[in-house]
């Protein structure tokens, strides 16, 4: 599943069985690959991981949703994930979180959300109304639809900025999205403020406005190009 595909990830494919179909089929394959002990963290992840374990206040954003820190524990503890995760299913009514288990994810069907019926089986018992009943689906964030953990992502920003970060990595994205741009900006205006710096890592040069923020560019894969003395 490619981010820059908007389709794949739009809301408007629960509105579809085949996109539903589709779409299902391939979170299940990314967790899958997830599961794999093929699947090995990039030395980049590694070198993430190490400064999690090391540094107080480190914190990673992404935007991915493969979950691959899982593999490292310091790092992923230290992991936001705006986008998502894809070893999560979601109630689409109550928020109710729980694992996500692939084989239940097979073409456009969906569980009914346990904590739903729970909820709604006890007000029957008491001889109220029935509630509407919610289903899961992966806990991946579709284009077009708010994040149901911004308010915790928002304070969790704030506190970051509050400590005012010295050193800000943006590796491997365009920063298309409005709110992962947003944030990123926020901690590179910061971190100029107390004589910091921010660094672009990515194949592709950035667009003028995401260059004016950073002060060093280094195209090129982050696994060859990142030089280690940076983050003394």
């Amino acid at each position: 599943m490619r981010k820059s595909k908007q389709t794949s990830f739009d809301r408007s494919l629960y509105s579809s069985s085949d996109e539903m179909t589709s779409f299902h089929s391939t979170v299940r394959d990314m967790c899958e690959r997830l599961h794999s002990d093929s699947t090995e963290p990039s030395p980049f992840h590694k070198v993430m991981d190490e400064l999690a374990r090391t540094r107080p206040h480190f914190r990673h954003y992404t935007q991915n949703i493969d979950c691959v820190e899982r593999l490292l524990p310091d790092l992923d503890a230290k992991t936001i994930r705006l986008h998502g995760r894809i070893d999560q299913a979601r109630c689409g009514i109550c928020n109710w979180v729980c694992e996500y288990k692939p084989h239940l994810f097979q073409g456009s069907d969906s569980l009914y959300c346990q904590r739903c019926l729970q909820r709604s089986q006890a007000r029957i018992l008491k001889g109220k109304r029935s509630l509407k009943i919610g289903r899961l689906r992966p806990n991946v964030l579709l284009y077009g639809e708010p994040h149901p953990d911004d308010k915790e992502i928002l304070e969790t920003a704030k506190h970051d900025l509050r400590i005012c970060p010295e050193l800000v990595l943006i590796v491997g994205t365009k920063l298309g999205i409005p709110g992962a741009r947003s944030i990123a900006a926020n901690f590179c205006h910061a971190a100029r403020s107390v004589g910091g710096a921010s660094f672009w890592i990515s194949k592709e040069e950035p667009v003028s406005s995401v260059k004016a923020l950073c002060d060093y560019v280094l195209i090129g894969d982050c696994d060859k190009v990142v030089p280690l003395d940076i983050f003394n």
